[in-house]
């Protein structure tokens, strides 16, 4: 039961009650009804000079919700679009075939926070780019996964796959899904050159300028979900025959307890490793996933 002010007297036909009725079920298109446990139970004069309330457009005095002109389709199909066919392909596989854990940790990103802003200047000034967090969250990752490489590892019948290189995917929102463009052998590269390749990476994508190349070998996958700041966090999706991908959140300032029993205001910033446990038991989980925070916490200029 809700009330909507239309005007005094004024009801859909046949359906609800006039004012002053009282214990009778019905809504109250009436201004400064009173509504108790879905029942109506008393209507106020309208002030004068009070605005009229919902009246659609077409509609009468006597059929507020009445609208003019042809009806509204019961139903709009949308086609899928090629990026979202194979993506939705793609996911129905990955929870058919792998046993998902999620672990989550929270890092302070005083550190980087600080460090970024430092440098935004000289990526600007010799590499012509915005330096974002994800260069820092690429580069906490693959430091991650040289420590831990059994969550670079690919999982197939045979056993596993371990690379000695780290094709590093970064999930990238595009109009119709989202792509996976990949910086190969991301291990091999300093932090500007690896913050160019992402830069020129996930513009290809958006512009749709990727190869089919370029979108595939993965062996770890990474998504800043934070950048859109919605949520606290999220459970990313493991790409087959991939073992892990890790989602990092948004930075928000949050009270915390110091080492020194103080209470501070910090940037903070959650952390969602999903792992196929399968291949990976929880000690690698929660390993990985703290040198990721440790990295991310001693940043160095």
């Amino acid at each position: 039961m809700f009330s909507i002010g239309v005007q005094e007297g004024v009801y859909h036909r046949g359906a609800l009650q006039p004012p002053g009725r009282r214990g009778q079920r019905g809504i109250c298109w009436c201004s400064n009804a009173r509504v108790r446990g879905g029942v109506f139970v008393q209507a106020f004069p309208i002030p004068p000079g009070a605005p009229a309330g919902l009246m659609l457009p077409g509609g009468t005095p006597d059929n507020p919700l009445a609208m003019g002109g042809p009806p509204f389709p019961s139903v709009v199909t949308l086609p899928l679009s090629p990026i979202r066919r194979v993506s939705m392909l793609n996911l129905e596989h990955a929870q058919r075939t792998t046993a998902p854990v999620t672990v989550v940790a929270e890092v302070d990103c005083t550190g980087l926070v600080s460090a970024r802003e430092s440098l935004k200047p000289l990526a600007e000034r010799h590499l012509g780019i915005r330096l974002t967090y994800l260069s820092f969250f690429a580069a906490a990752t693959i430091q991650a996964l040289m420590a831990y490489p059994i969550m670079n590892a690919m999982l197939t019948p045979q056993g596993f796959v371990i690379p000695r290189y780290i094709n590093l995917a970064i999930a990238t929102a595009v109009p119709g899904g989202v792509l996976l463009p990949v910086i190969p052998s991301a291990e091999r590269l300093g932090f500007w050159d690896l913050a160019r390749a992402i830069h020129l990476q996930t513009q290809k994508a958006r512009a749709g300028l990727l190869s089919p190349q370029e979108l595939s070998g993965q062996t770890f996958v990474i998504t800043n979900t934070g950048r859109w700041g919605a949520t606290l966090f999220g459970t990313p999706v493991i790409q087959p025959p991939n073992v892990g991908a890790l989602a990092f959140e948004a930075i928000q300032k949050r009270p915390v307890v110091t080492a020194d029993d103080q209470l501070a205001i910090r940037p903070m910033m959650y952390l969602a490793l999903t792992a196929d446990h399968r291949a990976v038991d929880g000690a690698e989980m929660i390993g990985f996933l703290a040198k990721v925070k440790e990295a991310l916490e001693q940043v160095a200029l």
